[in-house]
């Protein structure tokens, strides 16, 4: 009766698509009503299902049902059989040319035109390139073991994947691997409400440098001897696992099973080792254009001290201090402990001498005294503030807190580099260092995620 309801509450409607918004939606109105519809281009008619009277933040959503008219400019076939189920490639029915084309389009009306985007810095692959994945076990009504990723706005379900194509081909590989010995060992998909079942979720990175890869598994107990044993047939078979470690569900200690814990990336002229749990960035084909690009910003801006805050393993601090040795200092500060004994261990491992790593909680006061005093080339001299000092800012998406933006404000950089891969939180920071005095003298496209909603940004700010 429900179902039948559902269905009968659906009306069909003919739609116009004015534009693509942030979150990989189009945008159309119907009898003064605002839907939001997926897998379209802009200016496209389409025929949808909608349910006039349910809405959600003000926007009511629709369902794609036909193209009448297509943006045969933009429009192509999808590699993927599962990309109207699975919602992870939101732009993979269109160009990658268009792709850059419509995020360029959101980050301009993001923040509100007040600025030219500088040319975007496009990735060399638009398939195959995300170095990291986690994939959820599931079963389905039969109790067949399913591997793969919640459908979109169905967080208790599995969709089952027979391919996703931006994995790298030794990813996909593995996790095929692992659905066939998991499936084989009688332990069943962990269930959260119910407690119940083994195998909840596994992590696969990997570096493109070294054809390396590691597993983090999330199961009920990390000591479970299948574990071991199906752990050890993926390594024989797979020589460039180098590491497994597990994690038990739903919370507790990472407990490393076998080979090492750590993989080794090339990014240009440097190598970076980070942990099974560190942040890296997921696409390193693009990662030196992008690296360059900030590089070439802080030689132009020619500071004597360069302060990287959220740092990670020093990945942009390190590349730009190797790439302008005349800096006379570069400072990395972090909230995370290990990522910051990683990022001199990589200062150390790339001879890096003028890089100096801090332990500090970034989302409160008051680091900035401790990075002014705690701070040197040598012994008798301290970084210098002001006119010769430069911050870059890499934070979660969640972006900077009303404390940091205050501390940064309290070093008063001359030079601010806001890298984010939340546009909107990126803006909303950019905003209050604009109240403190700093202006926005660039801004620019990172294709760091094609096929995909999510963008990366650069934006320079001076006083």
């Amino acid at each position: 009766m429900r179902l039948r309801n559902l269905l009968e509450e659906l009306q069909q409607a003919q739609l116009k698509i004015e534009k693509l918004v942030y979150g990989g939606h189009g945008i159309a109105h119907h009898e003064n009503k605002t839907y939001f519809v997926s897998d379209v281009a802009e200016g496209e008619l389409i025929d949808a299902l909608i349910r006039p009277g349910k809405k959600r933040k003000g926007v009511r959503w629709a369902k794609l049902d036909k193209v009448i008219e297509a943006n045969i400019a933009q429009r192509i076939n999808p590699k993927c059989s599962h990309v109207l189920e699975c919602g992870g490639c939101s732009y993979q029915h269109l160009s990658h040319n268009a792709q850059i084309e419509i995020k360029e389009k959101i980050l301009t009306e993001i923040f509100q035109n007040e600025i030219s985007l500088s040319p975007s810095i496009k990735s060399p692959v638009e398939f195959n390139y995300r170095n990291k994945c986690e994939f959820t076990f599931g079963e389905d009504k039969n109790g067949k073991m399913q591997l793969g990723l919640h459908p979109a706005g169905k967080f208790f379900e599995v969709l089952d994947l027979n391919e996703c194509h931006l994995l790298p081909e030794l990813t996909w590989n593995i996790l095929c691997k692992i659905k066939e010995l998991v499936s084989a060992s009688e332990l069943g998909a962990f269930k959260d409400l119910k407690d119940i079942g083994f195998w909840a979720t596994i992590t696969v990175r990997y570096s493109s440098s070294h054809d390396h890869a590691l597993l983090i598994w999330k199961v009920k107990d990390p000591h479970e001897p299948k574990l071991m044993e199906i752990s050890e047939k993926l390594m024989q078979e797979f020589p460039q696992i180098k590491g497994v470690m597990a994690r038990p569900t739903p919370r507790g200690e990472l407990v490393k099973l076998l080979g090492i814990d750590t993989l080794l990336q090339s990014v240009g002229e440097i190598d970076l080792v980070y942990g099974a749990e560190n942040f890296f960035q997921v696409n390193t084909h693009v990662l030196p254009l992008f690296m360059n690009q900030v590089t070439e910003m802080v030689r132009e801006i020619n500071p004597d001290t360069l302060y990287d805050l959220f740092a990670g393993v020093g990945a942009i601090g390190l590349y730009i201090a190797k790439a302008i040795p005349s800096l006379k200092l570069v400072i990395g500060a972090e909230s995370d402990e290990l990522a910051c004994k990683m990022a001199d261990f990589n200062a150390e491992l790339n001879s890096i001498e003028n890089y100096k790593s801090n332990f500090l909680n970034l989302y409160k006061g008051k680091w900035s005294s401790f990075l002014k005093s705690n701070n040197s080339a040598n012994e008798a001299a301290q970084p210098a503030f002001g006119a010769k000092t430069c911050i870059i800012v890499d934070p979660p998406r969640a972006g900077l807190t009303p404390k940091t933006i205050q501390e940064i404000i309290t070093l008063n950089p001359a030079d601010l580099i806001y890298v984010s891969c939340n546009p909107t939180t990126q803006k909303r920071d950019i905003d209050d260092f604009k109240k403190a005095g700093y202006k926005m003298q660039s801004l620019q496209l990172v294709d760091m995620f094609p096929q995909t909603m999510h963008l990366e940004a650069i934006s320079h700010l001076c006083k």
